[in-house]
C-alpha cells in the first residue's frame, strides 16, 4: 500500500492537536475523514466472543489482573470441549467470530496450537478464527525452535484468518520497560505483523493508553503503525483502549496515576482517525 498523496499529519502537527485543539473542531475533522475515507456512509460491526484459553503467562506485564502462574489454584487451560461449549453458545446469538487468545503458557508448543486451530476450524467452518497475540506468536517460535514465519504459515494453514493487536501497549520500549519488561519490545511487536501481513494474514493494531507514557509517545505509537501499514497493507482497523488498574501491581507501585477521561479519549480518537489516514478502519 502507498502512502496518500496529499501532505500527511506530521507527528508534531498530531501532538499540537491533541494538545491544544478544541474538542468538537476535533470530532468535525475526524468525522470528515471518515467519509472522505468510506463515502457511502456504511458502518459495520462483527458478532464474536473472546476466549481466552488460558490465564497462565510467565510474562508478568504490570497492568494486567488476568493473568496467574501454572501452580496457582485458579489456574486453568480449557479443554477443546470447553472451547467448543463457548463457540455454540456464540453460535446460539449469531456470532461470526472468535477472538482467540491467552496468557503465555510456558509449555505449550506449536502443536497444541496447530491441534486446537485444526479442530476449530473443522468443526466450526463458519466461524472466523482472530487469534493469537504477537507475545504469544513469538513466544511458540522461540518454545518451538521454529520461525515466526513457520508459526504464522504453519497456524494460517490450520484455519487461523487473522491475529489481534494485542500485546503493542504503547510502541515505545521506555513505556514497556517500566509496565511490561518481560514482553518482547516495539520492534519485534512490529515484526510478528510484518511477517503475517508477508503471508496474507490481515491484523488490527492496538493501543493501551494511561500508564506513564507521554502525548509524543502516543503519538509515535501511531507512527509505527502507519509506516508499517505504508509497507505492507495488511491493518484492518485501529483498536485502542485506556488502562484499568484495579488489582493491577502497576497500581500498587504508581498508586498515584490519575484515570484517564472521556474527554482524553475522544481526543486521541479523533487525532487518530486524521493520523493513521492509510489504515481503513477505527474500531
Amino acid at each position: 500500500m502507498t502512502a496518500p498523496q496529499t501532505k500527511r499529519m506530521s507527528v508534531d502537527e498530531a501532538i499540537k492537536l491533541i494538545e491544544t485543539a478544541d474538542l468538537k473542531t476535533l470530532g468535525k475533522m475526524a468525522l470528515d475523514r471518515k467519509k472522505q475515507m468510506h463515502p457511502k456512509g456504511i458502518t459495520t460491526f462483527v458478532v464474536d466472543r473472546n476466549i481466552n484459553y488460558t490465564n497462565i503467562c510467565w510474562v508478568d506485564c504490570k497492568f494486567c489482573a488476568f493473568y496467574t502462574h501454572e501452580k496457582k489454584e485458579d489456574a486453568y487451560i480449557l479443554s477443546f470441549e470447553e472451547i467448543d461449549q463457548k463457540i455454540d453458545e456464540l453460535l446460539a446469538i449469531g456470532g461470526t467470530q472468535i477472538l482467540f487468545q491467552g496468557g503465555v503458557h510456558p509449555k505449550l508448543e506449536i502443536e497444541w496450537y496447530e491441534d486446537l486451530v485444526e479442530h476449530i476450524s473443522n468443526k466450526y467452518p463458519q466461524v472466523t478464527i482472530h487469534g493469537f497475540s504477537s507475545i504469544e506468536i513469538d513466544y511458540i517460535a522461540n518454545r518451538s525452535k521454529i520461525s515466526i514465519r513457520e508459526v504464522l504459515s504453519r497456524l494460517k494453514a490450520k484455519g487461523l484468518s487473522s491475529i489481534p493487536g494485542a500485546g503493542a501497549e504503547i510502541l515505545s520500549d521506555r513505556v514497556r520497560d517500566i509496565i511490561a519488561p518481560k514482553k518482547h519490545d516495539k520492534d519485534q511487536w512490529l515484526e510478528v505483523h510484518r511477517q503475517a501481513h508477508k503471508l496474507g494474514i490481515k491484523s488490527t493494531a492496538t493501543m493501551m493508553y494511561g500508564t506513564v507514557e507521554t502525548i509524543r509517545e502516543i503519538v509515535e505509537h501511531w507512527d509505527y503503525v502507519r509506516k508499517l501499514q505504508d509497507e505492507t497493507g495488511g491493518f484492518r482497523a485501529f483498536i485502542m483502549w485506556s488502562y484499568q488498574s484495579d488489582y493491577t501491581q502497576l497500581k500498587r507501585e504508581l498508586p498515584t496515576l490519575t484515570k484517564t477521561t472521556p474527554n482524553q479519549y475522544l481526543r486521541y480518537l479523533a487525532v487518530a482517525r486524521l493520523f493513521l489516514d492509510n489504515v481503513p478502519n477505527i474500531q
